[in-house]
């Protein structure tokens, strides 16, 4: 957006300050960062101690909206915003306080709807944690929460990451819904070519991913069990996570010992590596907005071999991916353990998919998703505003206006405002 000419202030949470310093300083030559100011609203310590436990994520969150709204009010009042987009978490149950600035207001993307098949729990570890908790939660927010409902209702557009969110968004009030990605690549990511791939008399499979229950992991290794004896195969599983001490027992139960290597957690750079020199990337996880990874494989020209639903079923091309069924698990595996076959059986259309894949990442740039967000914006009415005005005195109208206000001493929820 700043480097459209836009001038853009981000409230974002301390974590990322340094991420964040290190990544202006590194491309302070492009023209933009005279253009966005970044502010780190805070919390009290205490709630910064309960982020540890799961329900000390969600109150986290809630108190961080409020001292943005609070703070991000302050701020309009000096700077009057054109839009305020909030994109902070994936989740659309978590909503967002600032619909009460009355500014055009894009939600998202946001996911949240999606939830893993019932008939799967096999599957997922920690089934009542995971799951049933997180269904009864997502359920008391939709019923009860007041904010969300009014957020929903007051957006002027909210981007949904999968065809769940989005119907539920429609249910819940939204008026203006799209399908929406939320995964981009930067221009510098995607290879200069397509990559081509040399024959190998053995397939090469990757499953990429953090060891998390709804991963399902298991799933992938059952399917994988079924694959006929003729087909040579070879998994590469690459990821850490809480369920990293199962993941040997998993190999053994589905008779794979010396078929799946997993290599733990390693560096990016290898992950890329591995995916420019395997076969098929094979994923199947249960409960998903959009895999990341399903992005990657496409820029790197893999074929993608995984579930036909959530976002992957929305926004997978067909040409790119073969997605099989969820009607129950004994279909699922056995229809991926058949996508396997055909893919080794066919080569070159395991390259057409790859190629597939490849051209449409080329289209899922962050520029060209933001010519995208523009656009849509456009329909509805929305034209933010592109000023010559540098940030930094626009920013210094918001000091003269509380420059002759009685000081007072900053809440836990709010910090002093960032130097220029």
């Amino acid at each position: 957006m700043a480097q459209r000419g836009h001038q853009v202030w981000c409230f974002t949470t301390p974590g990322g300050q340094a991420g964040i310093k290190a990544f202006l300083a590194a491309n302070a030559d492009e023209g933009a960062v005279e253009r966005i100011q970044f502010i780190y609203p805070t919390v009290p310590g205490w709630v910064q101690f309960l982020y540890r436990w799961q329900f000390g994520v969600y109150l986290h969150y809630f108190i961080w909206q409020f001292a943005v709204w609070r703070l991000a009010r302050e701020y309009d009042r000096a700077v009057d915003f054109d839009l305020v987009h909030h994109a902070t978490y994936s989740s659309l149950k978590m909503g967002s306080w600032l619909w009460r600035l009355g500014k055009p207001l894009v939600y998202g993307p946001v996911g949240g709807a999606q939830k893993a098949p019932i008939a799967f729990r096999q599957y997922l570890p920690d089934w009542f944690q995971t799951e049933t908790l997180r269904s009864a939660f997502t359920w008391l927010l939709l019923k009860l929460d007041f904010n969300l409902h009014q957020n929903l209702r007051h957006a002027a557009l909210v981007l949904a990451s999968n065809d769940e969110s989005a119907a539920l968004a429609r249910r819940l009030g939204a008026k203006r819904v799209e399908l929406f990605l939320d995964t981009g690549l930067s221009e510098s990511f995607r290879a200069a070519t397509f990559p081509e791939r040399p024959g190998q008399p053995v397939l090469q499979l990757l499953w990429v991913g953090r060891l998390y229950p709804n991963k399902a992991l298991p799933l992938v290794l059952d399917a994988l069990s079924q694959v006929g004896a003729r087909v040579p195969f070879q998994l590469t599983v690459l990821g850490d996570g809480p369920m990293r001490d199962l993941v040997p027992g998993w190999i053994a139960q589905y008779g794979l010992v010396g078929r799946v290597t997993w290599r733990g957690g390693v560096p990016w750079t290898e992950v890329h590596t591995a995916m420019l020199s395997h076969d098929v990337f094979l994923f199947g996880s249960l409960r998903d907005s959009f895999a990341s990874q399903f992005m990657e494989a496409l820029a790197t020209g893999l074929p993608i071999i995984t579930l036909n639903h959530q976002g992957a079923r929305t926004f997978l091309p067909d040409a790119a991916a073969i997605k099989v069924s969820v009607e129950s698990p004994a279909v699922a595996t056995a229809a991926m353990a058949r996508a396997v076959e055909y893919v080794y059986d066919h080569p070159a259309e395991r390259r057409a998919m790859g190629r597939a894949g490849y051209e449409f990442a080329l289209c899922q740039t962050w520029p060209q998703r933001l010519t995208r967000l523009l656009g849509l914006l456009g329909q509805a009415g929305i034209s933010p505003a592109v000023s010559a005005l540098p940030l930094a005195r626009r920013h210094h109208r918001y000091q003269q206006a509380h420059h002759h206000q009685k000081p007072r001493r900053p809440s836990p929820g709010r910090q002093p405002l960032p130097a220029e």
